[in-house]
């Protein structure tokens, strides 16, 4: 009897030992993957800039190299649509998360002289040059990556931001200036053949 009652005990003890084991090995795991390091170099095509995304450096953007860089600007901006360079001005998009974890983005201006950064519209996004050269973006629609269709904190955001409130417009700005030079709205600006409606299109054709 009691060697059957010690037989027990050593296979409760093993048991146990093996899913402390088990547990620790689990939490190691998940330490090593939230301290998983981020360090991407991209590049803006026909500069000297680069965006990093980084967990080793600040977010931002960077002159020179991959190798021998410098930081210029502090934020997280975008580099696959909207980065246009215009004399001494780069036109990026810089992307933040609200409170309520809604994710949107300030259309800014970067002046690579003195290297100050002026927001220039809120909750709009740069998509590129139309055919004639004009920056065109889409201000007053929140970003897909935001389900907004589904995501109820969408709405709320929406009642605190008043370029949502208006709708989705289409925005032509003179690259020199920033200036607004055309806007036309469009509720299915971030859709389908935006970029045969608007930027394969010089600011005349869209006009028509």
């Amino acid at each position: 009897m009691g060697s059957s009652k010690g037989r027990v005990n050593v296979l409760l003890l093993i048991l146990l030992l093996f899913g402390g084991f088990t547990f620790f090995i689990t939490v190691c795991i998940s330490h090593m993957a939230d301290r998983t390091q981020v360090n991407t170099f991209s590049p803006i095509e026909g500069t000297d800039y680069a965006i990093r995304y980084s967990s080793l450096e600040p977010n931002g953007l960077y002159a020179g190299s991959e190798n021998v860089h410098t930081l210029v600007v502090e934020g997280n901006f975008g580099f696959d649509w909207g980065a246009a360079l215009e004399g001494d001005r780069l036109y990026l998009n810089e992307y933040s998360t609200t409170d309520l974890g809604v994710m949107h983005s300030d259309l800014v201006r970067v002046d690579l002289n003195t290297k100050e950064k002026e927001c220039l519209f809120s909750d709009a996004i740069l998509r590129g040059r139309c055919a004639s050269g004009e920056l065109v973006c889409v201000r007053g629609m929140l970003l897909p990556a935001n389900q907004p269709e589904t995501n109820v904190l969408c709405r709320f955001y929406a009642l605190t931001a008043p370029g949502v409130q208006d709708g989705a417009e289409v925005l032509f700005l003179d690259p020199a200036t920033g200036e607004v030079v055309y806007r036309l709205p469009d509720a299915n600006a971030m859709g389908k053949g935006f970029e045969a409606r608007y930027l394969q299109r010089t600011l005349e054709e869209v006009r028509k």
